[in-house]
C-alpha cells in the first residue's frame, strides 16, 4: 500500500459538514492520509441522513488501508455505522474501528495520530481524547470513561525468557494485541499492565521462569490470549544475544585502510531544552508526532530496533507528553524530556539488572526525537587525532568528519549506507558489527581485512601506519582501442570536493547536494542552498560539474520535507517521486543550482528516474527556473538506478541529454536485497553478472548519449574492469579510489 496504515471515514448527517472537517484534517496532514466521506442522503446527497450501503460503500473505498476509523456526529450516524459493519464481509469488517469521539475534534486527532502513522489503537485513543484540550481551556472535567477490565478468560504462563519480560518480547505482545478486538491485561504479584504500554509491561519486572497472569475480555479474547501466552512462554533461539556477540562474530570491513592511534568512545550532545511556555501547542504537538516518525523511520525493522520504535507509540510517555503541550503549555521538547524521563527512571527503580538497563532504550530513542524535533546536537568530535568509536554514525556525520578523525569503528553499520560510502570516498578507514568488552587506550585496525590490534606495541604500530599514495595522476588516460577513459570525482561537501581536484577528477561526477541539508528540520531557502553547493563546487571551477538534484528518502529521510513513513521506504517515495511532491522546493532548488553553477561546465541530474514523464516534468521545471534567474540551461541527465529504467533505455533516450549509473541501488533492486543489511551483505557486489548487464545494456542503448557509472563498482577493481570492457569511458568515485583505480590502467596507456 502506498499510503498509510490506518485510513479515516466521516459519516455525518450532513455532507457540507463532513467536506468541512475533510478539509480541516488536511490542513493537519495534507493529502497522504486516505479519507472517504459517507453523508447526506437523498439526490447528490442534499439531504440531511445516514445510508449504511453508503457507509459501506465508502469503507470498501478505503480497503487499500490496513484499518479504519470510523467518526460519526450524532444519532442514527452511529445507528447506521453499527449496521454497515454487520453488513459488511471480511476482511472489511475487521478493519473497521467505531470511534466513540466528539466528530470534528476527534477527526482532527484522528487524522494527526493517523498522518503520523501511528497505530489503529493510538489513533482511536486519540479520537476519543479529542476533547481534552477544549476542557481545559474552559476549565471543564474530563470524565472517566474507561471500565474495569470485565474478563472473560484468566490464563497463567510462565516467562520463557531467561532475561525476563525485557524490551523486544514486550515489545511483541503490545503489536499483537493491536490486533484483536479484545481487552487485555497482564499481572505480576500486585501490578498489573494494559497491553498498550510497552512501559508499564517491563515496569512489572517478571524475570525469566515467574509466572505471569493474562486477563482477556472482548469478542477475541481467547484468540488474543493465545496469542500472548505463545510469545510469553517461547523461549529465544539466541538468549545471549542481546548481552554479548556470537561466537565467531568479528567486524566488517567497511572502508579500506590501515591505521593506529588513540581510541575515543564518542557521545551524541544534546540541543538545549526551550524553557518557553508554547503559544501554539497544537502546532507543537504535531511537530513532536513528526519528529517521532523520523525516528521510527530510521530505526527501521532490526529486532533490537524495532522494539525501541516501539517505545515512540507507547501511551506511557506519549500521554504525559500530550499533557505537557496542551494542559501545562511546555515547549513539546520539554514536555517530551520530561516524560521519557519519567520513564527511563521507571525503569531504574526495578529490581532486575538487566531489565534496569533498558532505561538506557528509553533514554536513546527519547534524545533521538529531541534531536529530530530541535535540529542540532551530534557526536562530540575528538579535537586531538583519534579513532573513535560509535554508534550507527550517519551520512550526515560522515559528511562532517573533522581531520582529527584517524578511522571510524561502529557498533553496527554495513558496507553500502551512505555514511560507508562517504567515508570510503573521503579515505578514512572503518569497521563495521565492532564488539569491544573494554575499551582499550589505543588500537589499531585494518579496514580493507577487519584485523584489529588493541594496545599494540611498537611494531604493530608500524605495521599498521598508512602506506602514503599517490596525490595526484592524470585525469583521463588514453586506452589501447583509442578511446579515452575518464575519472570523475563523487563529492558531498567542500572537504571532499577540495581531495578530489587534489587528486586529479577530470569533473565532479557527482555532486550529493541532500547530504548538505540532511539534518534540517527548517527548509534551507533558496539563497543558503546557492551558498552551500557553490562552496562545494569551488575547487572545480571552470571544469565539469554533475549537481544531482536533492536526493531524498529512504535511508534519507530530510526531515524538512516531512516524508511519510513508509513499510518499504526503499521502494516508496524517494528521488524524483518526493521532488515531484514538493513543486515550490524543487523550483528554489533548480535556480538555487543554477547560479551555483556559474563559472562552471554545469551538468544538472536527476534521481530514481523510472519513466520519461518524470524526465519531462523535471526539464519543464528546469527551463522555467532558467527563464527566472536568466541563466542558460544546462544538460539534464537521468540516474539508471531502478531495473525498469535500464530496461526502457530507448524510451528515456529522447528525454535525457546523459545517463549515469547508480550501482549502488541498481544492485539493491536487481538482487532484491536491502543495501543496508547485514545478513545479506554479499549479495552487495557490484560485479555481479545480473548487474554489469544491465549496465552493458544502458551503454549500448544510450547511442551518442554519454553514460557514466557513479556507484561503488567504479571505485571497485573488479566491477570496474568489467564496465570498461563494456564500454564505460566516465568513471566517477569517491577521491580515495581515484589512485587504484587509475593505477589499473595506467601501465596500460
Amino acid at each position: 500500500m502506498d499510503g498509510l496504515p490506518t485510513g479515516l471515514l466521516l459519516v455525518s448527517h450532513s455532507l457540507a459538514l463532513a467536506q468541512a472537517t475533510e478539509a480541516l484534517v488536511r490542513q493537519m496532514t495534507g493529502e497522504r492520509l486516505s479519507i472517504a466521506l459517507a453523508a447526506g442522503t437523498g439526490p447528490d446527497r442534499a439531504d440531511l441522513g445516514t445510508d449504511p450501503l453508503a457507509i459501506l460503500e465508502a469503507g470498501e473505498a478505503l480497503a487499500a488501508c490496513q484499518d479504519i476509523v470510523v467518526l460519526m456526529d450524532i444519532g442514527s450516524a452511529v445507528l447506521s455505522a453499527e449496521m454497515a459493519v454487520d453488513l459488511a464481509e471480511e476482511p472489511l469488517k475487521t478493519k473497521l474501528h467505531l470511534a466513540a469521539a466528539p466528530f470534528v475534534e476527534g477527526a482532527l486527532a484522528a487524522g494527526v495520530a493517523a498522518g503520523a502513522g501511528m497505530p489503529v489503537a493510538a489513533v482511536l485513543t486519540e479520537a476519543a481524547a479529542g476533547l481534552r484540550p477544549k476542557l481545559t481551556a474552559l476549565g471543564g472535567q474530563e470524565e472517566t470513561t474507561t471500565p474495569a477490565l470485565q474478563a472473560s478468560l484468566i490464563r497463567k504462563v510462565t516467562l520463557g525468557d531467561p532475561n525476563g519480560l525485557h524490551l523486544r518480547p514486550a515489545a511483541r505482545c503490545v503489536e499483537a494485541a493491536s490486533r484483536f478486538e479484545a481487552t487485555l491485561c497482564l499481572r505480576f504479584k500486585n501490578r498489573e499492565a494494559g497491553l498498550d504500554s510497552l512501559t508499564a509491561l517491563m515496569a512489572l519486572g517478571a524475570k525469566g521462569g515467574e509466572v505471569v497472569t493474562i486477563e482477556a475480555g472482548g469478542p477475541q479474547a481467547e484468540q488474543a490470549a493465545a496469542r500472548l501466552a505463545a510469545i510469553l512462554t517461547e523461549v529465544p533461539a539466541t538468549i545471549d544475544k542481546v548481552l554479548e556477540a556470537p561466537s565467531g562474530a568479528g567486524p566488517v570491513p567497511i572502508s579500506p585502510g590501515r591505521v593506529s592511534g588513540r581510541l575515543m568512545a564518542v557521545d551524541r550532545h544534546q540541543p538545549p531544552i526551550p524553557d518557553t511556555a508554547t503559544e501554539a501547542p497544537e502546532a507543537g504537538w504535531i511537530a513532536l508526532l513528526a519528529a517521532i516518525e523520523t525516528v521510527r523511520t530510521h530505526l527501521g525493522d532490526d529486532d533490537i530496533l524495532a522494539a525501541q520504535a516501539a517505545l515512540l507509540s507507547d501511551p506511557a510517555i506519549l500521554t504525559p507528553a500530550k499533557a505537557g503541550v496542551f494542559e501545562h503549555r511546555q515547549h513539546p521538547a520539554a514536555a517530551w524530556q520530561q516524560a521519557f524521563a519519567h520513564a527511563a527512571a521507571g525503569y531504574e527503580a526495578l529490581d532486575d539488572a538487566y531489565l534496569r538497563a533498558r532505561a538506557k532504550d528509553v533514554r536513546e530513542v527519547g534524545n533521538e526525537v529531541l534531536r529530530a524535533l530541535l535540529g542540532g546536537g551530534g557526536l562530540e568530535w575528538p579535537t586531538d587525532p583519534a579513532i573513535i568509536l560509535v554508534e550507527n554514525l550517519t551520512a550526515a556525520e560522515a559528511a562532517a568528519l573533522p581531520a582529527e578523525v584517524l578511522g571510524v569503528l561502529d557498533r553496527h553499520g554495513g558496507r553500502t549506507s551512505h555514511a560507508a560510502i562517504m567515508l570510503r570516498a573521503a579515505g578514512v578507514p572503518c569497521l563495521g558489527s565492532v564488539v569491544l568488552g573494554s575499551i582499550p587506550d589505543t588500537l589499531a585496525f585494518d579496514g580493507a581485512t577487519g584485523e584489529m590490534v588493541p594496545n599494540p606495541d611498537a611494531a604493530a604500530r608500524k605495521a599498521f601506519t598508512p602506506a602514503q599514495a599517490a596525490s595526484t595522476g592524470p585525469a583521463s588516460i588514453i586506452l589501447p582501442d583509442g578511446c579515452g577513459l575518464e575519472f570523475w570525482a563523487n563529492v558531498a561537501g567542500p572537504k571532499d570536493a577540495a581531495l578530489a581536484a587534489q587528486s586529479g577528477a577530470f569533473g565532479i561526477g557527482l555532486a550529493r547536494t541532500e547530504m548538505l541539508f540532511l539534518d534540517r528540520v527548517d527548509c534551507p531557502p533558496e539563497e543558503e542552498q546557492t551558498a552551500r553547493i557553490s562552496a562545494m563546487l569551488a575547487p572545480f571551477k571552470g571544469r565539469p560539474v554533475t549537481v544531482r538534484l536533492l536526493d531524498a528518502g529512504a535511508d534519507k529521510p530530510v526531515p524538512f520535507l516531512h516524508l511519510a513513513p513508509e513499510e518499504n521506504p526503499a521502494l516508496g517515495v524517494r528521488g524524483v517521486r518526493a521532488l515531484l511532491k514538493h513543486p515550490d522546493f524543487t523550483a528554489a532548488h533548480l535556480r538555487a543550482i543554477l547560479r551555483a553553477g556559474q563559472g562552471h561546465d554545469l551538468r544538472v541530474m536527476v534521481p530514481m528516474v523510472t519513466f520519461p514523464k518524470e524526465m519531462q516534468t523535471l526539464r519543464g521545471w528546469l527551463e522555467q527556473a532558467c527563464q527566472e534567474t536568466g541563466l542558460p540551461c544546462p544538460s539534464l541527465g537521468a540516474m539508471v538506478e531502478v531495473p525498469a529504467a535500464a530496461l526502457t533505455m530507448p524510451d528515456l533516450v529522447p528525454v535525457c541529454d546523459f545517463f549515469s549509473i547508480g550501482t549502488n541501488d541498481l544492485t539493491q533492486y536487481t538482487l532484491a536485497a536491502e543495501r543496508g543489511h547485514q545478513e545479506l551483505a554479499a549479495f552487495a557486489n557490484p560485479a555481479n553478472d545480473a548487474v554489469i548487464g544491465l549496465c552493458a545494456r544502458v551503454v549500448r542503448e544510450a547511442g551518442s548519449r554519454p553514460v557514466s557509472v557513479c556507484g561503488e563498482a567504479a571505485g571497485d577493481p573488479q566491477a570496474a574492469s568489467r564496465l570498461v570492457e563494456e564500454g564505460v569511458r566516465k568513471l566517477s568515485m569517491g577521491a580515495a579510489r581515484l589512485g587504484p583505480i587509475r593505477a589499473l590502467w595506467q601501465g596500460r596507456d
